[in-house]
């Protein structure tokens, strides 16, 4: 994966990272209009009334040739504008987790040192007043987890942007790996769920799993609330959170079917793993329960999850 730094991330400067999106379309926009130049300046005077022969019909040939090939040059700049605003979305919202997370733990005491890439979290020498010693370990890991979980997910997005961009082959004006579109080639296809919601529902995780455990253990599915820490780490380095989080960067996309929801899950899968009355992929409650089914049904129980045994193993958390 992407060794996109802890400090790169925290320092990331959105604003810029537009501005360079819209240098490119600046770009497609000039290609695009001097492929109209072509056509009404040039080709107009390469008509049998003006000229004809042979030479005639070859440099109407070029004018041809040359508008095709910067149509296609700006159809490839395009694709790079459409890739970077994309990113610089998702960028900014990795950031954000990750400023809350230092931010909430400068609050309480504990200090956030860069290490190597990562950043480690340290606790407070002395435990703030009515917490005991094992809260301060207890609230010090939940902010490691969102911390790390907010630089999984940037390098994913480094790993798609990357991949996307390396896609692109200007030889052939290809519009994206395998002639697609949009990030890392992305066909344009949210699958059968459709796209996010505009707005982002309020409410919160822990709420949200609550609810999802009562419906699974009232359908009987091997689930308790002592599963609840397993799948709100799930979600914190799947989605951040975000209920309307939708991964653009990854096969899946290029295939049609993008991760969505809070436990990103594909469409096929989250029809598979639904319950009756619970179909809507990107409410919370019903994500869950879709995404917690499927990974019991594939690991046999949460904690088997490869990312859930990758960070007990401090190997690191990979997506299941």
């Amino acid at each position: 994966m992407s060794e996109l730094t802890y400090s790169q991330l925290y320092n990331f400067q959105p604003a810029k990272f537009a501005d360079t999106a819209g240098a490119w379309k600046q770009w497609a926009d000039s290609a695009l209009e001097h492929a109209g130049f072509l056509n009404d300046k040039v080709g107009q005077h390469i008509t049998v009334g003006h000229w004809g022969g042979l030479s005639s019909e070859l440099a109407r040939g070029r004018v041809t040739d040359a508008h095709v090939n910067i149509s296609k040059s700006a159809g490839q700049l395009q694709n790079v504008e459409t890739m970077l605003t994309q990113a610089g979305k998702d960028f900014e919202a990795a950031q954000r987790d990750l400023l809350n997370a230092v931010g909430d733990a400068t609050k309480q005491g504990y200090s956030v040192v860069e290490s190597g890439s990562d950043a480690e979290v340290k606790a407070p020498a002395t435990p703030p007043k009515g917490k005991s010693p094992q809260d301060v370990v207890d609230e010090g890991q939940r902010l490691q987890t969102r911390i790390n979980a907010a630089l999984y997910r940037a390098r994913r997005i480094d790993d798609g942007l990357t991949g996307a961009l390396n896609g692109l082959d200007p030889k052939t004006g290809a519009s994206g790996p395998n002639g697609s579109h949009g990030p890392a080639g992305w066909n344009g296809s949210y699958g059968s769920s459709g796209a996010p919601p505009l707005t982002r529902p309020s409410g919160e995780v822990a709420d949200w799993i609550k609810q999802a455990i009562d419906i699974m253990r009232a359908h009987g599915i091997n689930v308790t609330y002592a599963d609840a820490p397993i799948i709100a780490t799930i979600i914190q380095y799947e989605s951040g959170g975000n209920p309307n989080a939708i991964n653009l960067w990854d096969s899946n996309a290029a295939a049609g079917h993008p991760s969505k929801g809070l436990m990103q899950t594909i469409d096929p899968t989250f029809n598979s793993y639904a319950l009756s009355g619970h179909t809507n992929v990107y409410n919370p409650v019903d994500n869950i329960i879709a995404g917690t089914r499927y990974a019991l049904s594939r690991y046999g129980s949460l904690g088997n999850v490869p990312g859930i045994q990758g960070i007990a193993n401090h190997t690191g958390y990979v997506g299941y």
